[in-house]
């Protein structure tokens, strides 16, 4: 049997749970690799009447497992009643950063943008020299 190790997924990596008092959220989270790991952790908890979000971020460190992160306790006489939802954002720390559509997107725009400005300076400066010759010939 051979065994292939590949990216670690956000549901394997970190999990909100809800303590039997209802009114605790801990967020844990494991580390697979051999690099500090940055953890954003969202937890969408059901409240009565709508939901609430506990936010999480922090280091989580190389080969940890179940490495507590979080610990939320909701304020006065609320309680939470389940757990919706986790959205976990642990990125592979070795991975080269990910560029979104987005950026590409502006370094197109700005591209566009760098030339549409050249055009116009390149005008201004035409604009210039012509008054300078108007003013020579009077």
């Amino acid at each position: 049997m051979m065994l292939i190790a590949g990216p670690a997924f956000a549901a394997d990596v970190a999990t909100c749970s809800l303590g039997a008092d209802k009114k605790t959220v801990t967020v844990t989270a494991s580390n697979p690799y051999s690099k500090v790991m940055a953890c954003e952790v969202n937890c969408d908890m059901a409240i009565p009447g709508g939901f609430a979000t506990v936010v999480c971020v922090k280091p989580v460190p190389v080969g940890a497992k179940d490495f507590v992160m979080c610990t939320d306790v909701a304020k006065g006489d609320k309680t939470y009643t389940r757990v919706k939802g986790t959205e976990a954002n642990c990125p592979d720390p070795a991975a080269p950063p990910a560029a979104s559509k987005a950026e590409s997107k502006d370094k197109d725009d700005d591209d566009d943008d760098d030339a549409k400005a050249d055009e116009r300076m390149q005008a201004i400066i035409k604009q210039g020299q012509e008054f300078i010759e108007r003013q020579k010939q009077k």
